[in-house]
């Protein structure tokens, strides 16, 4: 029995606005995904403040939203790992018929907060995450280390038979990587439980923010502590992840920095 399947007709308007087909593969949607849907914290923090469970659990009630939302034109609020994770579950399992996990992670390093879990699908392979646009070959492969667009990511398999999942790209620099060990896979129940959780604890911001990953850039908006917010551009060195160049404009307030979001992706945010 399928765990992540949806309306076919929901996810086949959903893959067309993203621009995506079941025979692209899992990379391609990856990187579709971070390009068109804006990950980050305003859906969660929305539905917080109306003392709703955040969203993920049900991917197609996500893809409904974003397809309204998109047809309407209306501002789009950006989405937690959980959604960005089932959403693609979802897709690949409903047009592309393919076996997959939707796995969590837990971060591990030296600057992780007590208690921050994420996700990511395990499909084909691969460890793929829509959220930050990462790739990384799957549990067993030689392959440790990847770049993909201007994300990197390194697996390393653990004696008991889970593994370490790290990620960077150059805005944070090689020395702010976030380092992550698996804890298992999900169905729907855990996903909700996840969202529970992630109302008291969770390594995100309780600020508004949101990010989408492009072919060839980053755009983020961020809310800094003292209510300021900050708009910005990342430009990887296509010849050094590591490498780049940030266009950053401060503005006073979400307003304003959602506009900048705008004019810079074509993306209105809530």
């Amino acid at each position: 029995m399928s765990t992540w399947r949806i309306d076919p007709g929901v996810a086949r308007d959903l893959a067309e606005l993203v621009g995506w087909s079941g025979a692209d593969g899992p990379v391609a949607l990856t990187r579709a995904l971070g390009a068109a849907l804006p990950s980050g914290s305003t859906a969660k923090l929305t539905a917080i403040a109306a003392g709703e469970v955040p969203p993920g659990a049900d991917p197609e009630a996500v893809a409904r939203r974003i397809l309204a939302d998109r047809a309407g034109g209306r501002p789009e609020v950006a989405w937690a790992c959980w959604p960005m994770t089932t959403v693609m579950a979802a897709l690949l399992e409903t047009l592309a018929g393919t076996p997959l996990a939707v796995v969590a992670i837990r971060r591990i390093d030296r600057t992780a907060p007590p208690v921050d879990f994420h996700s990511v699908v395990a499909v084909d392979g691969l460890l793929c995450d829509p959220y930050f646009a990462s790739v990384a070959a799957g549990p067993g492969s030689a392959e440790v280390e990847r770049v993909v667009g201007g994300v990197w990511c390194r697996r390393e398999d653990q004696d008991d038979g889970r593994w370490l999942l790290e990620i960077g790209n150059g805005r944070w620099g090689a020395g702010d990587t976030l380092l992550y060990r698996s804890v298992g896979a999900l169905d729907r129940g855990d996903v909700e439980a996840f969202c529970r959780i992630s109302v008291v604890f969770s390594g995100a911001p309780p600020r508004p923010m949101a990010l989408v990953w492009r072919e060839v850039d980053n755009v983020e908006v961020i809310t800094h502590h003292d209510g300021t917010t900050a708009t910005r551009t990342w430009r990887w060195d296509p010849d050094d992840v590591w490498q780049g160049r940030l266009d950053q404009a401060e503005h006073p307030d979400w307003p304003a920095a959602t506009a900048d979001f705008a004019a810079r992706t074509g993306i209105p945010l809530l």
